[in-house]
């Protein structure tokens, strides 16, 4: 039987007398795209930086994998293909959209050492950096300075960066916050193809409800460190519970 993708083991952390989790368990199956919700001060962002090494736990234990990385630098775990977004987009705005993939892609391949040349004479590079420029739709703005990218766009191409660390597991932290409709439509669309593909397993952390139940297979609800809730976005719209703390007539 294959090891879950991810599994927390009685996960705690507190800052002072702020319980932020609290014996938290759970695993992540490969496949399963998942969004973690919760109101302000659930939880959410801790426990995203915790299971990516930002942030220690003070007690508990994470497994990717099959393997602990409780104690594993951000670094170790990116290069297992464990890897995150940020609520703010992150990209270089000077660099065009093939430099921005083209740095990631070429740390992959160990070939980082002199950027210019590489990306220039790598036919392997380049081909690499046009698949996922292509996955995420902006093929056609390769050499356009990501400066001058609409916010969405901007949201497209920090994936196309995470996804050029070949990750396994890939958390999205509010991908889809500050856009338009139309922004939005095309950046879930996208993830959704990216998730059939069954390359890169997502988990969502999201404050719009119609994007997480209309994008996810599975929903866990976090409350002052706690799971409430955790299952199909029908069985967590009918959980009583979060009706009572989160969802309330939202879901009515």
């Amino acid at each position: 039987m294959n090891a879950p993708l991810l599994e927390v083991r009685d996960l705690n952390k507190a800052f002072g007398n702020v319980v932020t989790a609290k014996n938290l368990n759970f695993i992540l199956a490969r496949g399963v795209l998942t969004s973690v919700i919760g109101p302000n001060g659930a939880g959410k962002s801790t426990l995203i930086n915790i299971l990516t090494g930002f942030i220690p736990p003070d007690s508990g234990e994470i497994l990717f994998q099959g393997r602990s990385i409780t104690d594993e630098p951000i670094a170790r775990r990116v290069r297992q293909g464990l890897c995150r977004s940020f609520q703010v987009a992150n990209v270089f705005g000077h660099l065009s959209l093939f430099e921005n993939i083209a740095i990631p892609v070429l740390a992959v391949y160990r070939k980082a050492a002199n950027f210019l040349r590489s990306v220039a004479r790598d036919d392997e590079v380049r081909r690499e950096v046009d698949k996922i420029l292509e996955r995420i739709g902006l093929l056609s703005q390769s050499h356009v300075p990501a400066s001058a990218l609409s916010h969405g766009d901007r949201r497209l191409l920090e994936v196309g960066i995470a996804l050029a660390a070949k990750p396994k597991l890939l958390f999205l932290d509010e991908p889809t916050a500050g856009m338009n409709p139309v922004e939005r439509t095309r950046i879930l669309q996208n993830i959704r193809d990216l998730s059939a593909e069954g390359e890169v397993t997502f988990v969502i952390v999201e404050h719009d409800m119609d994007v997480v139940f209309s994008l996810s297979e599975r929903v866990i609800v976090l409350y002052r460190g706690h799971i409430i809730g955790d299952g199909t976005p029908e069985q967590v719209k009918t959980n009583p519970q979060v009706r009572e703390v989160y969802l309330g007539e939202e879901v009515a």
